[in-house]
């Protein structure tokens, strides 16, 4: 079978912040990346150049951004599921081919001049103009055709129940552990639960609409988790949690309520407050009594900021939180409006109503001023936290940030974050 390539396409920018630390086959979409929904993992990465060193640490057996890559590869837009393709029959295509839908690049065989030029568009984060790779076959799928495609983060929520569901679906019937023993089942789906988590007595686990999987070394306090849903390894859940329909990562610290979510790995929400139908990335931490809305009062449809901020799109959900990046922090008794965009290693106070720029420590929700976080000490802060939970920060890592804070600068004037000392 020819080899694959997945690549990012200038989409990435719609699901910003979650894509300025990573790159877009690197999203969960429930319980898995793109990226890990392939049985073999894709030989070639294409990702942008900056996200190329830290891409190479989390992918070591793919290559990342080789300089040259062999005709016979199939182009796979990291953006769309595996599952929605018949890989097996593209590659017994010997022309080359390119399959679209609504003008991006879904799937293709490029001859080694086109080749040249997406992964010179995906390295840069631009478009990539389908008529200029002049296949020997083009084809437009249609809205249905193209169903495994992502446009937009919120169709990661809208799917996040189905998604669990499915990923975590299995033989009818529960799965015995003595480790279980004290905990209370409910439905007849199934229940995973690695030898050596812990599970404490009064736990309900509900498999009613899903199966459940709790993983290795996790420990779960007296709480209710209802499926599809999973727990990560070394993950610990707090007393009288609420998990419904969520994903919680590796190595985690969750308390409170927590509904039709997902919770990165390294990420705290250690205290009570609600967290529902949002993203969460990684190493962030959501301080106590932090609340998400995820329903307007007239039950209409939640409006986001685009990402190039030129007025909002409607999402046709009436059911939507808010999208906080890599290492956001709230403060205690933060409340957060539908549909926000919290930036990369932005610090969040009082009531929030704005999308919040990366790196920036936003004091309006309480009558101060917005502030820039400045790069040292976001990379300090961040450091700390990794070394909590026994990691060091990569130079590769660092350089991440040093680069993402460079390229929202902007982003940050806009947001009116001035360089005075934050100050309450």
């Amino acid at each position: 079978m020819a080899s694959v390539a997945l690549f990012e396409d200038a989409q990435w920018q719609n699901f910003a912040p979650l894509t300025l630390t990573r790159a877009t086959f690197d999203l969960k979409v429930g319980v898995r990346t793109f990226f890990e929904e392939y049985g073999e993992p894709p030989q070639t990465l294409i990702a942008r150049e900056y996200l190329a060193p830290v891409t190479h640490e989390r992918h070591g057996q793919s290559t990342v951004n080789p300089s040259g890559i062999d005709a016979d590869t199939i182009f796979i837009n990291g953006l769309v599921h595996p599952g929605a393709l018949q890989l097996d029959r593209l590659a017994a295509i010997a022309h080359t081919f390119a399959i679209t839908s609504g003008g991006r690049l879904v799937v293709a065989r490029l001859s080694r001049k086109a080749i040249e030029y997406l992964t010179d568009c995906a390295a840069k984060g631009m478009r990539i103009e389908t008529k200029k790779l002049d296949v020997g076959k083009s084809t437009e799928l249609g809205m249905q055709d193209a169903r495994g495609l992502l446009s937009e983060p919120w169709n990661i929520i809208a799917a996040l129940e189905n998604s669990l569901s499915m990923q975590l679906s299995g033989s009818s019937g529960q799965a015995e552990n003595p480790s279980i023993s004290g905990a209370r089942i409910i439905g007849n789906g199934r229940v995973t639960v690695s030898p050596d988590a812990e599970i404490e007595e009064g736990t309900v686990l509900d498999t009613t609409a899903g199966g459940i999987y709790i993983g290795p070394q996790a420990l779960i306090s007296p709480s209710r988790i209802a499926g599809p849903a999973y727990i990560g390894a070394k993950t610990r859940v707090k007393q009288f949690t609420i998990i419904e329909s969520s994903y919680i990562g590796y190595n985690c610290r969750v308390a409170g309520e927590i509904e039709q979510s997902i919770v990165s790995d390294h990420t705290n929400k250690a205290h009570a407050g609600f967290l529902g139908h949002s993203y969460v990335g990684e190493w962030a931490n959501i301080g106590a009594m932090t609340t998400t809305s995820d329903l307007k009062m007239t039950y209409g449809s939640i409006k986001v900021n685009s990402s190039n901020g030129k007025g909002k799109v409607d999402t046709k959900l009436n059911k939507l939180g808010s999208f906080f990046a890599d290492m956001s922090k709230t403060s205690i008794g933060t409340l957060v409006y539908s549909g926000r965009r919290i930036g990369v290693s932005s610090h969040l106070h009082g009531l929030v109503a704005d999308d919040v720029p990366s790196f920036t420590i936003y004091g309006k929700g309480i009558g101060a001023k917005n502030v820039e976080l400045r790069l040292d000490s976001a990379i300090e802060t961040q450091r700390k936290m990794m070394s909590r939970r026994g990691q060091k920060m990569s130079k590769a890592y660092e350089q991440m940030i040093e680069h993402v804070f460079s390229m929202t600068a902007t982003e940050r004037r806009r947001g009116h974050a001035g360089k005075n000392k934050f100050s309450i």
